[in-house]
């Protein structure tokens, strides 16, 4: 069945993350959720902080929402700043039905590589933390009863929650990471109020240690790093295609600067310690705002998804994004479906 196919588990080495809200006139949310090549979808982006609004975040889903956002109730409002959108109404009917019916994990993905974020300090990075939790988490009647926001929530209050959070943080910190660390811990500690798993997953640069998620990843703990392999040059998997043309047939691999290696060492003895390592990926030539050289084609990318399948924490591969990788079709289907095929050959080796 397809959920069976496609429910991610954290001991598979197969999964496929695919992310979605910045593509262009993209297809709606269940499109990629009834694929069976699918496991894992973080939204993105969150791309405004409560202190850059008027107190609360601001959301960019792309074509998913109208022209809507909440007003903030708090002093000092400052209409242009209310970004946080209210009428995404095809998100909201589509989350419910990718989580129940097809399996897939749905994280919110915060930052991104524009837009106005920080947080200042761990006050700043708590508080926020209490936000999305009431927001965008299971569903309380004291949240309700304070009219607060609960964008994807259904009609007549119906409840809709996110599988976890997403870190994509792409601007320097000037608290040092305090505020996320804070934050990530504040999330930790109201999961287990919840009635499933959630989830914290990173999207790092390739350079070890990110400069801009380093410390938050050493200091909390994240479940999945799908690190971004192709906005750094220097370790990029461009470099490692471009050095192992042959590695399919011989097997030898030369490194050449990327950093898979240097991941896993980095996090020995961190509070990620046991995280899962995604290796991502540009879905298309047209996926990055680098030269296309950053994109792998299938031979490319299977083999150095074969380099690295069976290392003890690899967990899959993570595309950016997900209409380019629809858009960008082969023998083998779409390019997320070619790159799940290719795990799904090495799990069964």
């Amino acid at each position: 069945s397809i959920i069976s196919e496609a429910n991610y588990t954290v001991t598979s080495k197969s999964n496929v993350a695919l992310y979605y809200g910045q593509g262009a006139d993209q297809q709606d949310l269940l499109n990629f959720c009834q694929q069976s090549s699918v496991d894992i979808i973080p939204l993105a982006f969150i791309d405004r902080f409560p202190a850059q609004g008027n107190g609360w975040p601001g959301t960019n889903f792309g074509n998913q929402c109208w022209g809507g956002s909440y007003v903030y109730s708090g002093p000092g409002n400052d209409s242009a700043l209310n970004q946080l959108q209210s009428e995404c109404p095809q998100l909201v009917a589509d989350i419910p039905i990718c989580q129940s019916v097809y399996g897939k994990k749905i994280v919110l993905s915060l930052g991104g590589g524009d837009g106005g974020y920080q947080l200042t300090g761990a006050t700043d990075g708590e508080a926020f933390a209490d936000f999305l939790w009431g927001a965008f988490g299971p569903q309380t009647q004291d949240w309700l009863d304070q009219s607060l926001p609960r964008p994807f929530d259904g009609p007549n209050n119906s409840s809709v929650e996110v599988d976890g959070f997403d870190f994509d943080i792409e601007i320097q910190s000037l608290d040092k990471q305090a505020g996320y660390i804070a934050m990530i811990q504040r999330l930790r500690s109201y999961f287990p109020r919840a009635h499933k798993e959630y989830i914290i997953t990173g999207a790092p640069q390739c350079v070890v240690p990110d400069a801009n998620m380093g410390s938050m990843i050493a200091a909390t703990q994240f479940d999945i790093i799908w690190v971004q392999y192709y906005n750094t040059p220097q370790c990029s998997a461009r470099n490692w295609a471009t050095a192992n043309p042959n590695y399919l047939s011989t097997g030898i691999e030369e490194p050449n600067g990327f950093s898979y290696n240097q991941w896993t060492n980095f996090l020995v003895g961190t509070a990620s310690a046991n995280a899962e390592l995604f290796i991502g990926l540009p879905g298309a030539p047209s996926s990055t705002n680098l030269s296309t050289d950053n994109y792998l084609n299938i031979t490319e990318m299977s083999g150095l998804v074969k380099a690295y399948y069976c290392q003890s924490n690899f967990g899959g591969v993570m595309i950016w994004e997900a209409t380019a990788a629809e858009d960008n079709t082969g023998p083998n289907g779409t390019y997320y479906q070619a790159v799940k095929e290719v795990l799904l050959g090495y799990n069964a080796d």
